[in-house]
């Protein structure tokens, strides 16, 4: 037996085994998402047109990416910080925020954010990106900006220019599928 683990054949195959079983468990999430999930459809926010593509895919921004203080549960309220008045939420980057989102007609909005995991209803997990400033209103951090890592769509070759102009006006909307939080961007639809 020692011979065998010892060999070097025996350890390039496990070398190989465990990169494909490393590989395989990657796309467990993205299928059990793609035909087991909720598919919803949320609002695109219009981008600067010379921003909105690198080479053939899309980058979107969304509605729910930004989140007023309001709809902010009490438990990230609580990370609020006074010792940085441009960026009170800091204390939240790398921690997991679960935004729970609602029917309002064919679209899904914002309903609220919270750090506790919900039990129940369609929700996305999103990562902190950094905090919300409303200039019109005022020049101070009133809510937090979060990343689902739902924001580049590829597209067929030469169809960029199309989606480039109807991104600009916000006429895009995604189509997105999901199973307990995770997201799975499956199609662009015109408004």
């Amino acid at each position: 037996m020692k011979r065998i683990v010892k060999s070097r054949k025996f350890r390039y195959l496990a070398a190989f085994i465990t990169m494909v079983v490393v590989l395989l468990s990657m796309t467990i999430q993205p299928m059990l998402t793609k035909s087991m999930g909720t598919e919803i459809l949320i609002k695109t926010k219009p981008l600067d047109p010379t921003d909105v593509f690198r080479g053939d895919y899309v980058r979107l921004n969304y509605e729910i990416n930004e989140i007023p203080d309001e709809k902010l549960d009490e438990d990230i309220l609580e990370y609020k910080s006074t010792k940085d008045e441009y960026n009170p939420y800091e204390d939240l980057r790398g921690k997991n925020i679960y935004v729970t989102l609602k029917k309002n007609g064919n679209y899904y909005e914002l309903d609220k954010a919270t750090l506790k995991k919900p039990k129940e209803g369609i929700y996305l997990k999103a990562k902190y990106y950094h905090s919300l400033f409303l200039q019109e209103v005022t020049n101070k951090p009133s809510g937090i900006v979060v990343n689902y890592r739902l924001d580049n769509y590829f597209v067929p070759e030469n169809t960029g220019k199309e989606l480039e102009e109807k991104a600009s006006k916000g006429e895009i909307l995604a189509k997105i599928k999901v199973y307990k939080g995770y997201g799975l961007l499956t199609e662009l639809v015109t408004q």
